[in-house]
């Protein structure tokens, strides 16, 4: 009967430490989560203020604050929008679909990272404790000398 592999604490700890960095990733992804829904509060908060004034340069002020915000077709479509109410609260419409779709797809880029980084650290801690070897090396066999 083949002796058991035995594998140091170092090695142990080593691969514990990358499977925590999947963790650490995962904690830091959920701050970058929200960006997109806040720009789209904040831009939908300038429009229903200019709105409510009821001023004209403010409500053309507030389409130009909303522009940096959306994406190359919303901005398309924004440009054609009349600084009145009719067009703001089609601005607000368009920055709510915008920031809609910015968050599926920062979520969607986040999960993908933590996936690919879990997968490679998986392989980093296999490749580390050495499952795939058919047969122990002699560093591992061999017992400490006194």
């Amino acid at each position: 009967m083949a002796e058991r592999m035995r594998i140091s604490a170092q090695r142990i700890g080593l691969m514990l430490t990358a499977f925590l960095m999947i963790t650490l990733i995962g904690v830091f992804a959920t701050f970058a989560a929200p960006i997109p829904a806040m720009r789209g509060v904040l831009a939908e908060q300038a429009i229903a203020r200019a709105a409510a004034s009821g001023d004209p340069a403010s409500m053309a002020s507030a389409l130009a604050a909303a522009r940096p915000l959306l994406g190359v077709s919303a901005r398309k479509t924004l440009a054609t929008l009349a600084p009145d109410r009719a067009g703001l609260s089609r601005a607000a419409a368009l920055v709510a679909k915008d920031a809609g779709l910015a968050s599926n797809l920062v979520s969607y880029r986040l999960r993908l990272l933590v996936i690919i980084i879990g997968v490679l650290m998986a392989l980093f801690g296999i490749a580390l404790l050495g499952i795939g070897e058919s047969r122990p090396t002699p560093t591992i066999m061999k017992a400490p000398e006194p």
